[in-house]
């Protein structure tokens, strides 16, 4: 197998991994949400989920995991790294970046620009959010790297 084909492994597990993850999440949001009234639970779900917000939110994982995708297979393949070590870096790097992109929703719409609106947010969507997101691709990425080191170079 080649570089580029390795690549191209790479890119397709962390997709589906991403992929199925998401899905599940969002059919649990969707049980949560359809509890009471299963109707008005559909409108509002959809509400929540079909905005621009989440939309971006979903453009950032799957454009970075793409980006990222690349840069890993080559660091566990061709420079031997621990693919825990590689795991870390990049879902740290695709949390932080889902995290200032909803920490600055957050900021613009909360308008409380004292310290207690600072730390309020900061609290919430910077620390609460960083870790919730990471937990989660951490999940995919491990699975994804171990899948990529099992491939073999010629």
């Amino acid at each position: 197998m080649t570089l580029a084909e390795a690549k191209s492994v790479g890119w397709t597990s962390l997709f589906k991994g991403t992929l199925i993850v998401v899905c599940i999440l969002v059919a649990l949001l969707l049980i949560g949400e359809t509890r009471g009234d299963f109707a008005n639970g559909i409108l509002f779900f959809l509400a929540a989920i079909v905005n621009v917000n989440s939309l971006i939110i979903m453009a950032i994982l799957f454009g970075l995991t793409y980006l990222f995708s690349g840069p890993a297979v080559t660091e566990i393949l061709v420079k031997k790294k621990n693919t825990l070590l590689v795991t870390i870096k990049y879902v740290a790097l695709i949390s932080f970046a889902i995290c200032i992109y909803a920490s600055t929703i957050a900021f613009l719409r909360l308008n409380d620009f004292s310290y207690n609106g600072m730390e309020k947010i900061l609290k919430s969507f910077s620390v609460g959010l960083f870790f919730k997101a990471g937990l989660f691709l951490c999940i995919i990425w491990l699975w994804s790297t171990n899948k990529i080191k099992s491939l073999i170079i010629t």
